[in-house]
């Protein structure tokens, strides 16, 4: 099924588009980085963006950082928490919890609060955000494919909006773990998709008539 994208009820929510998940630099890149250059994830997040903007479509970024208090006082630390603190991913003092160059945020661009959790929709703002705007319809992309993105599939399709994923704007630590979240995301989001074929539509381009 192929969701209408109805630009005043649409937004492109890209999760945790930051160093530590998509430049080399990155404190886990040996985990994803051989997915993120695979997927071509940065260029494809790029072209989304980009598309969005031209159709008049909201970009919402939900980021993942943790300050220097957290890192000392949290004492209830599931496997990737405890991942993410060994490494101290996030880490709102380096550069690591920046956002990459390529999608730094512009006039089109609305920066939720943290998400310390991997749903936004629990421990930041997005739910009210969406709501209070009247949006119904989420286009889904970003970083990692199998805790992030799927945990704000999750949340959101519950909350009642409807999600179409980008399955090739997304990454994970390996392909056993990318390939899961692919077999979930067509579980649970209304519409799977690629950046080839969701761009035309978030830019709101006319399609061009087919060869009889």
């Amino acid at each position: 099924m192929s969701i209408t994208l109805v630009p005043e009820r649409t937004v492109l929510l890209i999760t945790d588009p930051q160093v530590d998940f998509l430049k080399p630099e990155s404190v886990v890149w040996d985990h994803v980085g051989e997915t993120v250059e695979e997927n071509n994830v940065v260029e494809n997040l790029v072209q989304l963006r980009d598309a969005a903007r031209e159709g008049g479509i909201k970009v919402f970024y939900s980021p993942h950082y943790y300050e220097q208090d957290e890192y000392e006082s949290w004492q209830h630390l599931n496997t990737i928490d405890g991942m993410m603190f060994e490494t101290r991913m996030f880490d709102r003092a380096g550069s690591g919890s920046d956002f990459i160059p390529e999608l730094e945020p512009d006039d089109n661009t609305f920066v939720c609060a943290p998400h310390k959790q991997l749903s936004g929709f629990w421990s930041n703002d997005i739910n009210t955000q969406l709501r209070q705007r009247d949006i119904s319809t989420i286009v889904l992309a970003g970083m990692s494919a199998n805790l992030c993105v799927e945990s704000h599939l999750r949340d959101a399709v519950e909350a009642g909006f409807e999600v179409v994923v980008v399955t090739d704007a997304t990454a994970a630590a390996g392909k056993a773990a990318l390939d899961a979240a692919y077999t979930n995301y067509g579980f649970i989001a209304h519409e799977t998709t690629t950046t080839e074929e969701i761009v035309p539509r978030l830019a709101q381009r006319e399609m061009a008539p087919a060869d009889d």
